[in-house]
């Protein structure tokens, strides 16, 4: 799937990073990786995974909300959905709604400094989450993987964590999916080759927060996806879910 369509090979971990870490870690085996890195700390999730050609770094989004509404029966399914099976199905929103938490709602809003540079200032709560996990991530980088090219993804906070990441160390891409505004001035501070930002349908997430309120910009280079029909519904457009569909 890599060499054949490597966005899709990116939004799938990107998927499987709110899997609970055995089920995450035998999909990956199952992908022919390796070895598996996995963090967890405070609520912050992440996992880094290398082949022989090459390792990716993916970060986890905003946990979904269980046991909600008259859909609850579906979604213990839906964290368990694996992408290969996923791909043959024919998706009901319905049936299969991605209840997600306003991924602002628990984090700070207020800009700060990034690591101590001028005139560069991200979301202090994004960069919170990266700080939990990045000291670990950090050691596997440079003793497990240096050898390898180094790519990172993620969808939703993942994706805005994944970006700050490319802000520390230079990675071969950046690709998220569904990221929100980071901050200012990122580029002045980006260390990564490059950064690929996909956008689905009316993703409300990627208009967040608001770039007037804020000063907030977007980095990296936009690709804008839509189903088949070209129809777009925010109440669904964020799901990692369609995402995957809409690049196949």
């Amino acid at each position: 799937m890599w060499h054949s369509n490597q966005k899709l090979a990116l939004s799938s971990l990107s998927h499987i990073a709110y899997f609970h870490e055995s089920e995450l870690k035998a999909f990956t085996k199952q992908l022919g990786a390796s070895d598996t890195f996995y963090y967890d700390h405070k609520g912050a999730q992440a996992f880094l995974s290398s082949w022989d050609d090459k390792a990716i770094l993916t970060f986890r989004g905003t946990q979904p909300i269980e046991g909600v509404g008259k859909h609850h029966r579906h979604l213990g399914f839906f964290r368990k959905l694996r992408i290969k099976y996923l791909w043959h199905l024919p998706l009901d929103p319905l049936s299969l709604i991605y209840l997600n938490n306003d991924i602002l709602a628990d984090l700070k809003f207020i800009p700060m400094p990034f690591d101590g540079m001028n005139n560069v200032y991200v979301h202090s709560g994004f960069l919170g989450e990266l700080n939990k996990i990045w000291p670990e991530i950090k050691i596997n980088i440079e003793q497990d993987v240096s050898n390898l090219p180094l790519y990172v993804t993620g969808h939703s906070l993942g994706g805005a964590m994944a970006t700050l990441a490319g802000m520390r160390h230079p990675f071969e891409k950046v690709t998220t999916f569904g990221e929100p505004r980071v901050g200012m001035h990122i580029e002045r501070a980006f260390k990564s080759s490059t950064h690929t930002r996909y956008v689905n349908g009316d993703d409300p997430v990627t208009k967040l927060p608001p770039e007037l309120l804020f000063g907030y910009d977007h980095h990296g280079n936009p690709v804008h996806i839509a189903d088949h029909n070209g129809e777009t519904d925010f109440r669904y457009d964020h799901s990692i879910v369609y995402y995957s569909e809409n690049l196949l």
